[in-house]
């Protein structure tokens, strides 16, 4: 049996392209919802929450997502709402729906010789599932992050982290003692939070005080570029899928060292163009939002304004799906914007180490999520190469000493290609937990018949859910060699050291791929020896986007290169 945990967007994908090769294949879904979706399902959706991804590099290849309503949608953007509703249709018309086992939380996962045994509660009761192959898709959106706050039981309103946010009813008919929430605080920085700080200001069914609170330690605000794409390019996104832009990218190892990598990199006009190319999104971003000159604006609007370094990733990025000048008036003029810190939580406020207050009935967290897998032991995660916690010490220590000398070489290795990574803005950041050290961003290099996707922070899920896919396939099924432990080792530590250098505020974890994500994509389908994605021309493998219906072919190819199991 293959077991597939989780059925968002990487557990769909899986599934489905598993049982277009192999129609017979006995495979088992496990569903902690009450539906398919994960992080876009229906229960998790809220008033404002709209897919950053413009609509023609959405979907999948075998049930191409339709032109969303011009009420429902902005720039192909769409309201998340229609997202789930496709990934419903799509797990009923793919035969996935029908493998699957819903409210089933998993509890443990561990190998018991050559079988995965993971543990379930469903309807209060335990089961067990057992399987030769496992794929973990639970991705990154799984596990809330929530902030220790002092005095927690002394707030009388509630507390909702973001993964709540669609069961909790809030903004809605259904929100359970509206009329008391007349004061509602967002923290957090991300686009979650600008989504839902502008939700619950144009709530014309019940109007209300709304707060933005946005930490002083944290990346700070984030930096809100125009959906608007520019010429043949839709929507931004189209743009962020192409070769140019992967190309364009400050350092990526994914590409060859090549006479235009050098020239990037490693001559004063390169640095220079570069400098100018991406700071110019930033400058787009920020004259878009007038900080300092809209009118109307309440005292605090200032403080949205962003100093990220878009060369660093040093704040939060997101693509604006919504008109920016209705965007930023709301925001503006209808929204109290405070930067500091908690102190502690009062009954009906929330109080900043600085002594302010703010009358506060609902907290609303947007705070992320921890990059943790839970369902296996310390030991287990060490081995499989899942991020281990410095609370324990002992084999934290253990983990660090072993990879210390490979990452040491790598770090050597990184520097050398990009001599700008000497120079970082951000001091090096103490890290809580070891980083992922999974082989292609998939296979642990001890064991071959487990996969994780969805690992990838990139731009978009779809493309990279269907390429890890036939990876975790061709691997787990024998269709491919895995190089010697010590070279996948070697290029595990190479990646994760770039992360670290390249992305200083958000690369601890060895998982950022903002702007490298299809360089990343073909060098996985070359360990594939899979070339149908090539364009005709130059100019189009550099300007296209990865449309999802080029998939179809890579299948096809697929099929043909590895035939039956």
């Amino acid at each position: 049996m293959i077991l597939i945990h989780e059925q968002g967007i990487y557990g769909l994908c899986a599934a489905s392209t598993y049982l277009s090769l192999y129609p017979e294949a006995n495979i088992r879904i496990l569903e902690a919802g009450s539906d398919v979706g994960g992080v876009w399902s229906t229960e998790r959706s809220y008033p404002g929450f709209w897919s950053q991804s413009g609509t023609r590099v959405a979907g999948f290849h075998d049930l191409p997502m339709t032109s969303p309503p011009p009420e429902r949608s902005y720039k192909s953007s769409q309201d998340s709402k229609l997202v789930s509703k496709y990934l419903e249709d799509y797990a009923s018309v793919r035969g996935v729906r029908e493998r699957c086992d819903f409210k089933c939380s998993v509890g443990s996962i561990a190998k018991n010789g050559s079988l995965w045994q993971v543990t379930c509660k469903t309807d209060r009761q335990g089961t067990l599932y057992y399987g030769r192959k496992l794929i973990m898709a639970t991705g990154l959106f799984t596990q809330p992050r929530i902030p220790p706050f002092q005095d927690r039981k002394v707030f009388e309103g509630p507390i909702v982290h973001q993964k709540d946010w669609g069961s909790s009813g809030i903004f809605t008919s259904e929100e359970p003692s509206k009329a008391s929430h007349t004061h509602v605080t967002v923290l957090g920085g991300s686009k979650s939070a600008a989504d839902i700080v502008y939700t619950a200001a144009i709530d014309k069914h019940h109007r209300r005080t709304v707060n933005w609170l946005i930490r002083d330690t944290g990346p700070g605000a984030l930096s809100l570029l125009p959906a608007q794409g520019l010429g043949k390019y839709e929507h931004i996104t189209e743009l962020g899928t192409t070769r140019i832009i992967s190309a364009l990218s400050f350092a990526n190892p994914w590409l060859p060292e090549n006479w235009w990598s050098w020239f990037l990199h490693k001559t004063w006009i390169g640095e220079r163009l570069m400098d100018f190319i991406w700071n110019k999104q930033l400058d787009d971003a920020t004259a878009s939002a007038k900080y300092d000159t809209r009118r109307g604006a309440l005292p605090g609007f200032r403080d949205l304004k962003s100093y990220a370094s878009a060369r660093w990733r040093t704040g939060y990025f997101g693509a604006l799906n919504r008109d920016p000048e209705d965007f930023w008036n709301v925001i503006a003029q209808k929204v109290n914007v405070f930067r500091g810190e908690i102190g502690e939580l009062g009954k009906d406020t929330v109080v900043l180490k600085d002594g302010r207050e703010i009358q506060t009935d609902v907290l609303l967290l947007a705070t992320g999520f921890e990059q943790a897998h839970p369902e296996f032991s310390a030991n287990e995660a060490a081995e499989l190469g899942l991020p281990v916690s410095n609370e324990h010490a002992e084999l934290f220590e253990r983990e660090r000493a072993h990879w210390s000398a490979l990452d040491h070489a790598a770090e050597q290795k990184v520097l050398q290609r990009w001599p700008y990574l000497h120079d970082s803005p951000l001091p090096t950041k103490e890290q809580s937990h070891t980083p992922y050290r999974l082989y292609n961003h998939t296979t642990p290099a001890a064991d071959p018949s487990i996969a994780f996707l969805g690992i990838p922070l990139c731009a978009n899920s779809y493309h990279v859910a269907f390429v890890q896919s036939l990876y975790a396939i061709a691997v787990m099924d024998g269709h491919i060699r895995l190089p010697a432990r010590e070279a996948m080792e070697q290029d595990i530590a190479y990646v994760a050291t770039w992360n670290r250098r390249k992305y200083p505020a958000i690369g601890g974890p060895g998982n950022a791929m903002e702007f490298e994500m299809v360089a990343y994509t073909d060098k996985v389908l070359g360990e594939l020896g899979l070339e149908s994605h090539k364009k005709k021309s130059w100019w189009m493998w550099m300007t296209e986007p990865v449309w999802a219906e080029e998939n179809q072919a890579l299948l096809e190819e697929f099929r043909a290169k590895y035939g039956k199991i």
